[in-house]
């Protein structure tokens, strides 16, 4: 990948493909150098279909894809993680792909270059709208037990990532807070200490709690928000919702 946070590479690559595939997954690697940066996953059965399987016999399709963004995941790039913190899943990046299968014998050709006018026609895919995301947060249970405060992260993509240094800086983190114990009150103790509890007496059992962490947030709720700018889909959307609206009238009619 070249050193750069919007690399465009314009190449095609040809690879032979068996029909009906051994194989439902097609995996793409993005890589710096030796490293893996992140991984992203196409699956044969749900961006192709056999025909045969379908009812009235109607016709299947090769598999095709796109064109269209790609998101791919790895592990966070975070130099104050340490070896005991798990590393976890982040976005790493999109990439605008499309896949195509043709029928016929290879023609030897394993890669080449996009035609520019390609090139032109897809950059009508690339005008983008402002959009916000508002997040509240209610309560967490359930947290892990430690001494180290917590604190929670909402982002899109690479937008709101506090560890991302190619967006601006949002409000999208909540304060840090220090997990508490709901054990039995007056006293201190972890998830693992026998219950003190005596059976049939209900109000002991309402003032024991429920023996887990939880942040203190009480009535104080975090409120995080990210503006993020992202290709306008609409056409893809008012098709979608049309389709979806004449499903919805034609299972209710037939009910």
């Amino acid at each position: 990948m070249p050193p750069d946070a919007n690399p465009a590479w314009n190449e095609v690559f040809f690879f032979p493909l068996r029909l009906p595939p051994i194989c439902d997954e097609i995996q793409l690697a993005l890589l710096g150098g030796s490293r893996v940066l992140g991984t992203a996953t196409l699956h044969l059965s749900q961006i192709s279909s056999a025909g045969a399987e379908l009812e009235e016999g109607t016709p299947g399709f090769l598999p095709c894809f796109g064109p269209s963004f790609l998101p791919f995941y790895g592990p966070r790039m975070d130099s104050a993680r340490t070896s005991r913190t798990p590393p976890g899943v982040a976005f790493r990046g999109r990439v605008l792909l499309e896949l195509s299968t043709h029928m016929g014998p290879p023609d030897g050709r394993q890669h080449d270059a996009i035609a520019p006018e390609d090139v032109a026609w897809a950059q009508h895919l690339l005008p983008r709208r402002r959009f916000g995301l508002c997040g509240v947060f209610y309560s967490a249970t359930m947290v892990p037990a430690g001494p180290e405060l917590l604190r929670f992260e909402l982002s899109l993509g690479n937008y709101g990532d506090t560890g991302d240094v190619t967006c601006k800086p949002a409000a999208s983190v909540t304060p840090h807070a220090c997990p508490l114990f709901d054990g039995e009150p007056g006293r201190e103790g972890t998830p693992d200490d026998p219950p003190r509890v005596s059976r049939g007496d209900a109000q002991s059992s309402l003032d024991a709690g429920n023996r887990y962490h939880y942040v203190p947030w009480y009535g104080d709720k975090p409120v995080v928000a990210v503006t993020s700018s992202w290709e306008d889909a609409g056409h893809r959307w008012d098709a979608l919702n049309l389709l979806r609206a004449a499903c919805r009238r034609l299972v209710s009619t037939r009910g």
